[in-house]
């Protein structure tokens, strides 16, 4: 670990304290409009007047007076003082006490809710955070009793400035329960942040998370999971057998082991020959005859794992390579469920910690799966050997997940380096970044305005955005290289003039002919110019899969499509650019493509492409390991945020599924919040975690 004097680390506390504490106030100054729509779009039944007083005078309140909210907290916040511990101070704390009135006791009751609330939502980042500031207390970096970071000190000063707005018992209990239930989703990322630096300085680096990570988990959360599952699944069971008891045909178990029999036949189907179709093979047995004589908690297990797999595959943002996945599991998964009732409940359970792993791993991809990649194909394997091997031994699973954890281990520290060679690789030119953009803004206006001269008003939609953003940016690179008038950038404006006459309805044989001649050479164009950008894979199939299906319409001159498409075009607003974000493409020495995205300075970029707060804050809050998704043309790119500058103005987002990475300034990326294309991806539970509770609720409603 780093050595450092106490006077850094007092001021590495001291900045992050300070980061908190006014990310906080302006989230609470953001919160005014959003909580007087929240509150004004409740309902209270007639027999509640108190609850639909309270809110009337609410809303009121929240009109006339949040704007003393912000001030009053950051006052609270600037006045917490140190309170050393002291002997005796808990005696003093009792003789203190005092009686409380009905509207006091009230209001306390609500706060402590709140504070709950906020407590469970933040405590897998409040954790980590007390122990390093535990370390460093140690290190004599911060005062003796200073319980800055502690939720239990901040939640004080925030209960104080929301009472500001209202002395109104009633609209003082609503406030506190509706401001804890919308702070629950936020605060977790303040204290992300305190972390982030924390582990930047070194302190305590061996408690970071891992990019394998989704939704933190509590043991006593699990616990507790448990046992509601386990409760419902013996629920299910006894209602099953009462319905069999009734109907006078109660299962003797029989059908259980030839059903059990049964499924080796289909744990060696062959994969499906179509791909994208997801039969569910469960829910064939479960309909098939086998499974009329089976055992109570074998129909309800055969009941749950049909509707898990229903729920995955009908699931949209799941990505249909992730689905043909889990599809070979699905006679796997069964008989583990059938094996030992308990998996439904059991995230410990050799099986349910692959499956999960299987939905860890996925993040990385989002809706679009690389089947070349690594980890993809790892999964496979592994995935093939279990349908292959496994006989009821649970140590087919150990073993895999064993193989899974070393092989993800080993692809984290490749990545790690990755990551630091193109992290050295942007820091170095991060001033030559800077000086180039005002030349790069002259390229890509000058190539916004070479892409508008070759369309026309009867071009397709999706061959217009191709042009105005990746082709648009082939055209940039060029002219920054050889300039407007250069060769390739004459080649990269007739490819486009060659794309659009490949998707040109073709009426006479000689045109088709002379078109499926030209075919080959475009194709070799359009990936040269992919190379230079370095597109995605994914990006790139999804767009030539496109583009061949307007090419098979085009030779097949069908005139009601076109003429469909133009009437589409003619009512749609064209537009003119790309947005005002630049875009700079450099190869690094490990020939990973970099594309710089910032805003112009200096110009008026207008209310749709200015930052908006919220959005800034958002991003202000990304930590090293979050995902965001990047939208071009319809198509998406997942990246994963790998450095930030120390300065915080530079992010740099990759994935090692494609040799093309991402810097962009924080304003940037609020744009692009903002406009829709780029998402922040939200941490969520393993799919097989979801659907198998999915499943459960399901089932108990209709039991």
């Amino acid at each position: 670990m780093t050595e450092k004097d106490a006077a850094t680390l007092s001021r590495l506390v001291t900045g992050c304290r300070e980061q908190m504490e006014g990310e906080l106030v302006e989230l609470v100054e953001e919160l005014g409009p959003s909580l007087l729509q929240e509150i004004a779009a409740r309902t209270f039944p007639a027999r509640e007047p108190e609850r639909r007083i309270a809110a009337a005078t609410l809303k009121l309140a929240l009109g006339a007076h949040w704007g003393k909210v912000a001030p009053a907290l950051k006052a609270a916040l600037a006045s917490r003082a140190v309170v050393p511990a002291q002997p005796g101070l808990e005696s003093r704390e009792i003789a203190n006490l005092k009686l409380l009135s009905d509207a006091e006791e009230s209001i306390l009751i609500a706060s402590n809710e709140a504070l709950d609330r906020l407590t469970t939502a933040c405590r897998d980042e409040t954790n980590p955070l007390e122990r390093r500031v535990s370390y460093l207390v140690l290190r004599s970096a911060m005062q003796p009793g200073d319980a800055s970071f502690r939720l239990a000190t901040l939640w004080p000063c925030l209960q104080g400035a929301f009472c500001e707005i209202t002395p109104d018992t009633g609209a003082r209990i609503l406030l506190l329960k509706t401001v804890g239930e919308r702070l629950a989703t936020e605060m977790p990322q303040l204290f992300r942040v305190v972390n982030e630096a924390l582990i930047d300085a070194d302190i305590l680096p061996r408690l970071k998370r891992s990019y394998r990570d989704t939704t933190p988990v509590d043991a006593h959360e699990v616990a507790a999971e448990t046992a509601k599952v386990a409760t419902t699944l013996d629920r299910l069971v006894k209602a099953r057998t009462k319905e069999e008891e009734s109907t006078g045909k109660p299962g003797s178990g029989a059908g259980s082991q030839t059903l059990f029999s049964s499924l080796k036949t289909l744990q060696a189907a062959p994969a499906p020959a179509t791909p994208g179709t997801h039969a569910n093979v469960v829910r064939m047995a479960r309909d098939s005859g086998a499974a009329r004589d089976v055992r109570p908690q074998d129909a309800v297990t055969l009941d749950i794992v049909a509707e898990l797999f229903d729920l995955i595959f009908n699931d949209p943002n799941i990505a249909n390579g992730m689905k043909g996945l889990v599809a070979r599991l699905q006679s796997t998964v069964l008989k583990a469920a059938m094996l030992n009732q308990r998996f439904f409940a059991d995230r410990s359970h050799p099986a349910r910690r692959f499956l999960d792993s299987i939905s860890t791993v996925a993040i990385r991809w989002g809706k679009a799966v690389n089947a070349d990649d690594p980890f993809f194909v790892k999964l496979l394997e592994l995935v093939n050997r279990i349908q292959l091997t496994y006989d009821g031994d649970m140590a087919v699973f150990d073993a895999a997940n064993t193989e899974l954890d070393a092989f993800l281990a080993e692809r984290e520290k490749i990545e790690e380096q990755q990551d630091r060679e193109l992290a050295e690789a942007v820091h170095a030119r991060e001033e030559e970044i800077r000086l180039t953009r005002a030349a790069q803004m002259r390229a890509q206006r000058t190539a916004n305005q070479c892409i508008a001269r070759v369309l026309g008003p009867a071009v397709p939609g999706e061959i217009e955005e191709f042009l105005r953003s990746y082709w648009r940016d082939v055209v940039q690179g060029r002219i920054s290289r050889s300039g407007e008038d250069g060769a390739p950038t004459g080649e990269a404006l007739q490819t486009a003039v060659a794309l659009i006459l490949a998707v040109t309805p073709k009426h006479d044989p000689t045109e088709r002919k002379r078109h499926a001649a030209a075919l080959p050479g475009l194709l070799k164009r359009l990936n040269a110019g992919f190379d230079e950008i370095g597109t995605s894979p994914a990006e790139r199939k999804s767009f030539m899969d496109t583009l061949a299906d307007l090419q098979f319409a085009a030779l097949r001159a069908e005139k009601r499509a076109a003429a469909t498409a133009e009437t589409a075009q003619a009512e749609k607003p064209r537009k003119t650019d790309a947005g005002p974000t630049l875009q700079v493409s450099h190869a690094t020495g490990s020939g990973v493509q970099v594309q710089d995205i910032s805003l112009p300075e200096g110009s008026d970029l207008g209310e749709e492409n200015t930052p908006d707060r919220a959005d800034l804050r958002r991003v202000r809050q990304l930590v090293r390991g979050d995902w965001v998704d990047f939208i071009t043309a319809g198509q998406t790119r997942r990246e994963r945020l790998t450095w930030i500058n120390p300065s915080r103005t530079l992010f740099v987002f990759s994935n090692s599924a494609a040799a093309c990475a991402i810097s962009i300034t924080p304003e940037a990326l609020a744009v692009r919040l903002r406009n829709k294309t780029a998402g922040i991806v939200l941490p969520d539970r393993p799919m097989f975690e979801r659907a198998i509770h999915g499943a459960i609720q399901s089932l108990d409603k209709r039991a």
